[in-house]
Order: structure tokens, then sequence, then C-alpha cells
């Protein structure tokens, strides 16, 4: 499990949810810096004069330390630290390769974001380019343990390639998943393959034996219908497709996982589609 971490408060808060989930699922955790050579950190201005590269990489090495002491202190689990230099977005992912991880996990928005309102720009070029997982999470939350795993679905062709996701986690945590199914006043003829798609997923989740609800909802704003039954079902944690679309050299997330991972509350995991007819290459993160 690796954790991008920048001194940021928001990387903090991702750190320590990553340590709970590594404590649970008894992985390894590897807390991450990219280190740009000119960046001199304000929190760090007063203790340190850095005056070349390997200066401040032996400096946020250190930190580093202290931090991984400090969840090794509060959690059951192996922590590592790992340093890279470059392109911020570019390192994360390829330290995720590097490391064989699984899950992504880092906040909504780091150090260089200049505002709350709107998605990083890093964690919106991971979600889009990373083929593993990720979960993305923008403030503290009070469960841990995930009881409730919110799933929507709609009607493009690689909605149910999440589903097999949720379910594994379902099962490490004992949760319950709610499958939302979402249609517009214009879907209102199609809505027949989503009861489909519903009862497939019950189906799975019986033979499994994870807890479902099916809840078929209609709305003229996919987000704020799912963002207000996330409330009402009191759901910890949102599983989604990335669902990208192609321009050009460059992948955009749809507006609908755009705008949920940027007013989610509760963290939300981003996961490519593992074939996507749109693309020239393939996916390779669903583990069947």
């Amino acid at each position: 499990m690796l954790v991008p971490y920048d001194f940021s408060k928001t990387a903090e808060i991702a750190l320590y949810k990553a340590a709970e989930l590594a404590e649970v699922t008894k992985s390894n955790l590897i807390i991450t810096h990219v280190n740009k050579v000119n960046d001199l950190i304000d929190l760090f201005l007063l203790e340190i004069k850095v005056s070349n590269g390997k200066a401040l990489e032996a400096f946020y090495e250190r930190k580093l330390e202290e931090v991984a002491e400090s969840v090794k202190s509060q959690f059951n689990c192996k922590v590592h630290t790992y340093q890279c230099r470059g392109s911020i977005a570019s390192e994360i992912i390829d330290a995720a390769n590097i490391h064989h991880a699984d899950l992504i996990v880092m906040g909504t928005k780091g150090k260089d974001s200049n505002s709350d309102l709107f998605l990083g720009s890093n964690a919106y070029r991971v979600i889009t380019k990373s083929e593993v997982p990720v979960m993305t999470i923008c403030k503290s939350t009070e469960s841990n343990r995930y009881k409730t795993i919110l799933l929507p679905i709609d009607l493009s062709d690689h909605t149910r390639q999440k589903v097999n996701y949720a379910i594994d986690f379902a099962k490490e945590f004992n949760s319950k998943i709610v499958a939302l199914a979402i249609y517009t006043k214009e879907e209102h003829e199609l809505k027949f393959k989503l009861d489909v798609i519903l009862n497939q997923i019950k189906k799975e989740c019986k033979a499994n034996k994870v807890d479902v609800e099916c809840v078929m909802e209609k709305t003229k704003h996919r987000i704020s219908k799912t963002l207000t039954v996330a409330k009402r079902v009191k759901a910890d944690l949102v599983i989604t497709m990335t669902d990208e679309k192609l321009e050009g050299s460059k992948k955009w997330l749809s507006t609908y996982d755009h705008e949920l991972v940027n007013n989610s509350k509760i963290p939300v995991i981003s996961i490519q589609p593992e074939v996507n007819d749109e693309f020239t290459t393939e996916g390779t993160m669903l583990p069947y």
C-alpha cells in the first residue's frame, strides 16, 4: 500500500487512514516522498538551509523516518519509506509499480493545491494515469472499519468491473454493499438493464456471503443523488470506475467521477476499467 506524503495535513490524514487499512489487511505500508530539488518548504525553513539536492534528500529521509516510527508505534503494520525526485504524479505511479502496490492512498489536495474547493492536480493525474486503484481522502473520518460501501452503478459497459473488487473489500472488513443504480428521465426505457445488473450483483454477493442492498434512484443530478444516498445509508467508502475519456494524448476523468472524488466527504476508491475500447491501452488492475 503506497502513500504519497508531502507533510501536508491532508497527506497526514491519508497516511493514518492507510495505516488502519494496512493493519487490518496485513499489508506493507510504503511512505513515499517526491523531492523537487528547488522546493524549500516553509515548514522547514527555520530548521535547515538547503544548499544542494543531497542535503535536501537527507533531511527528508530523516523526517520520513520520524513519520514512519510514529505510525509503527500506533499501528501493527510494516512501514517503509521511499524517496524519489521528479514530476510528482509520474513518480508516484512509478513508485507504485516498483513496489508492486495494490492500492495508492492519497489526499485529494496536497501542499501545492491553491484551493480547498477543487481536486488537486497531482491527485487528478494519479487517478487518471495509475493502473493501481487509488483511494482519495479529503478529510478525517470517524469510521475506520468500512461498515457500508456505496457502489454506484450506471449503464456504462464496464460498470460491473468494480463489483468483484467491492466484494473482496467487503469480505475483508465484513462490510455491507449498497449498490446504487442511477438513471435519468432520458434513460427510463433502459431501466430494465439496471435491474439486470442489480440482480447479478445480488447473486454474486450472496455467493460470497456478503450483505447487499440494492437501490434504484431516478435523478436529474447524478452527483447530488450519489452523495445524498451515501449520507442516507451512512456509507464509509465509495468505489467507482474512473470512466476516463480520451482527448488527444491525455485522459480526462468523466464529469461524474471528477465531481464525485472532488465532493465526497468519505474516501473514494477509483478503479480504471480493465478494458476500454476508447483507449489503445488496457488496464491490468482487477484480480479476475
